[in-house]
């Protein structure tokens, strides 16, 4: 008698997926990433500088509600070249009323340009009213009990690794994958395609951290 061997299914590999619009974007990456997002059913993202926000507010408003919205300062700039911290705070600031104005929400998630912050950055989010910080490679940082907590998510750059790459990670965390507007949306598409191929799960920040991150205002008839 041939007694049948049960192969258990492959745990699923979970992966953040985030965008940062910044630079060399106009309505139409928007528009194409947006319908890349809708055609895949997953989750995502997304992080504006303020600047762009008020340039193409139409951007922020084109993703679909199972897609957060974040911001990474008014110009984009280095938190830490800000000698100032009045300064400091009036580009985060900015940066967040740009979006949610755009958008008509209340984004409160953020992210750092270039990754870099010092110790003025808690009190400066805390007084943003923003509640999870994505500014880092190895970790994330959301509000808790009054203080905000480290916990370790590991990020990577979508364009400078394969799928393959993604694919052999382990998959008893989640992992971070970070696009900007320099890349063709093309790029993305295919991007997702594969390494969709295998058992993955796409969240978003809000179901990452269990806070509600982003709040769309209703609009009025």
């Amino acid at each position: 008698m041939v007694i049948p061997t049960y192969i258990q299914p492959a745990p699923p590999q979970f992966f953040l997926l985030t965008f940062s619009v910044y630079e060399n974007v106009d309505q139409s990456w928007c528009d194409d990433l947006a319908s890349a997002i809708k055609k895949h059913n997953i989750q995502a993202t997304i992080f504006f500088s303020g600047k762009i926000a008020e340039k193409f507010p139409k951007c922020v408003k084109t993703f679909p509600t199972n897609v957060d919205i974040g911001s990474q300062t008014y110009h984009y700039v280095s938190l830490s070249s800000i000698p100032d911290y009045t300064l400091q705070l009036k580009e985060i600031q900015l940066g967040k009323q740009a979006v949610d104005d755009a958008g008509n929400l209340n984004s409160k998630l953020f992210k750092a340009p270039y990754g870099t912050t010092d110790d003025n950055i808690y009190s400066l989010l805390t007084r943003s009213n923003i509640i999870a910080d994505f500014s880092y490679n190895d970790q994330y940082n959301k509000y808790y009990n009054g203080q905000f907590v480290k916990f370790q998510l590991k990020s990577y750059n979508g364009t400078n690794n394969t799928v393959e790459f993604f694919h052999n990670l382990p998959t008893n965390e989640p992992i971070a994958i970070n696009f900007d507007s320099s890349t063709p949306v093309n790029y993305i598409d295919n991007f997702i395609s594969k390494i969709k191929s295998k058992n993955t799960v796409f969240l978003d920040a809000s179901e990452l951290t269990g806070l509600q991150l982003t709040i769309r205002n209703e609009v009025m008839a």
